[in-house]
């Protein structure tokens, strides 16, 4: 008796948990800009979408939309089949082809990254990978706008980092491909 009361208390706390984790952490791209909440924190980056771009593979599809600030936001969706790799940071070093990756937060699945490419560029960005079928990624965000960002986002636990990514893209970084899809495991089939 006192271990089914037991199993109850720990199955409810685990649920409420979750429920907690699940709803604090937001990333949403808006009418007039991106929405970031993270621990009760939200913040808005203001921009105006300019163009958006369907890419679809055979299980995948990705939205992209550049935005009038020079950032993009993505959004890649799995097939029902398939999910996310489980670990985003994988996901993020090999579509973008990175060559470093350098987590500054990672709360209730949205990601502060800062993504080294091979050229030695630096990109900021955030991640939400909640679900493991949707990833949301917001990169090329400058510095300024990137380091006040984070800083609200993690109070007195932050610390200072290099300058770097006070560029507008030229043009989107992400290196979607059947290729990186289905052998370099960005995503995986559920029947694993």
């Amino acid at each position: 008796m006192i271990k089914t009361i037991a199993i109850i208390i720990v199955i409810i706390a685990t649920i409420f948990l979750l429920l907690y984790y699940n709803n604090s952490s937001k990333l949403e791209l808006e009418d007039k800009g991106v929405t970031i909440e993270v621990n009760k924190q939200t913040l808005f980056i203001e921009a105006s979408h300019l163009k958006m771009r369907p890419i679809t593979f055979s299980n995948l599809t990705v939205f992209q939309t550049k935005l009038s600030n020079g950032t993009y936001y993505e959004v890649a969706t799995c097939d029902s089949l398939y999910e996310f790799n489980h670990n985003t940071k994988h996901v993020i070093r090999t579509i973008f082809e990175a060559k470093k990756i350098d987590e500054l937060f990672n709360i209730g699945g949205v990601h502060a990254l800062r993504v080294t490419l091979k050229n030695r560029q630096v990109i900021n960005m955030f991640v939400h990978d909640n679900d493991g079928k949707t990833l949301k990624i917001f990169y090329g965000i400058p510095f300024e706008e990137y380091s006040r960002s984070v800083k609200k986002i993690m109070g007195k636990t932050f610390q200072e980092f290099s300058i770097g990514g006070m560029f507008e893209l030229p043009t989107a970084m992400t290196k979607w491909n059947e290729k990186h899809n289905n052998f370099d495991g960005v995503i995986q089939s559920i029947d694993y």
